[in-house]
């Protein structure tokens, strides 16, 4: 479709434009993609409650950005051969009609890390619009197996997994961290997670706690050897947590039915020590116990975490293992944005 050329590509993403999104800037490195930022206008506290009156899509923040995003997108037409939508919630139907009555159409691409065909991951924009991509990757499964994506409109739904950023995501280790012999987990806050570090905790394990999500009712019913902290650790400090932490643990997002998750790639790509929760794709990913190291249920947890405790040099071992599956798999976003752009351009 683009023989002898690079397709110009405009590439949408679903944040502000100070958010970095690895694909977006793999597709912007690579094929020279433009970057246009979903939103222009941080959203306010008005804005909750309109989203809770179902107003949001019509007067506030939210509304204001997508006329302003809808209106970049057709000033730019005749200028991509690819449109590129992260996640769909923020792009008109109306909007991809238009480019589809052009003489010469620009493929409509879609890509999301998130369950979209769950309620809360999707939107009435989302809905009305999926007939108009030519294809839309979900980083989730059971979308493709279940049928579920082509039951609400995509036409071709495919899944691609997620990965890591090359440019964030390496080795930074440091001598005497604070975090090495720590048993570290980075993420947004959920009962089912919160139960898991609580347990271990009660266990005599001492685990450390980054990111939103963690509810003061959580906090109350920490066992004091649970240490959660306020704010999430972003870009080189979060990647010095996953190289030195003795174990950086893993868990799955309940909510988005994840089976992998953004740190399936993340943790070994910094050469950090993964303890995460089995599926069929973690062990397609990596190699139990030669990789990775998996569990079940708590007390399986609990096993493998003391375990490990006591074998650094069989963490390293792993650890340094699936560092090397990373780059041999190719598991980076970079490589990634080869795919979708061969798998579209045939």
């Amino acid at each position: 479709m683009f023989k002898n050329k690079t397709p110009r590509i405009l590439a949408v993403t679903a944040g502000l434009p100070a958010k970095r999104n690895p694909l977006v800037m793999a597709l912007h490195d690579k094929y020279g993609a433009q970057v246009q930022a979903g939103k222009r206008f941080q959203d306010n506290r008005l804005d909750r409650y309109l989203r809770k009156l179902n107003l949001a899509g019509l007067i506030g923040t939210h509304a204001k950005n997508l006329r302003s995003l809808n209106h970049e997108i057709l000033k730019r037409a005749g200028h991509f051969d690819i449109l590129f939508i992260v996640k769909g919630n923020f792009v008109y139907a109306k909007t991809l009609k238009k480019l589809k009555q052009m003489s010469i159409p620009p493929l409509i691409v879609g890509w999301s890390p998130d369950d979209v065909y769950l309620p809360h991951n999707n939107s009435k924009v989302l809905l009305d619009s999926a007939p108009y991509f030519d294809v839309f990757f979900t980083a989730k499964s059971l979308n493709i197996s279940n049928g579920e994506l082509s039951s609400i409109g995509f036409k071709d739904a495919r899944f691609l997994k997620q990965g890591f950023d090359s440019v964030v995501h390496r080795p930074i280790k440091e001598k005497d961290s604070w975090f090495t012999d720590k048993v570290t987990f980075i993420g947004f806050g959920e009962q089912d997670r919160f139960e898991k570090v609580n347990y271990l905790a009660q266990n005599g394990i001492i685990v450390h706690v980054w990111g939103n999500g963690w509810t003061k009712k959580m906090r109350r019913n920490a066992h004091p050897n649970l240490k959660i902290y306020g704010s999430p650790l972003l870009g080189d400090d979060y990647s010095i947590a996953l190289s030195n932490s003795a174990i950086n643990l893993c868990f799955l997002r309940k909510l988005n039915r994840d089976l992998h998750t953004s740190r399936t790639f993340e943790i070994p790509a910094c050469e950090g020590f993964m303890v995460a929760e089995r599926t069929h794709e973690h062990s397609e990913y990596f190699e139990e116990d030669v990789e990775a190291a998996y569990f079940d249920d708590e007390a399986e947890l609990l096993s493998k975490v003391l375990y490990y405790l006591d074998r650094p040099d069989k963490r390293r071992e792993i650890s340094a293992l699936a560092r090397r599956r990373c780059i041999d798999n190719r598991y980076s976003y970079s490589h990634i944005a080869d795919v979708i752009i061969q798998e579209v351009s045939n």
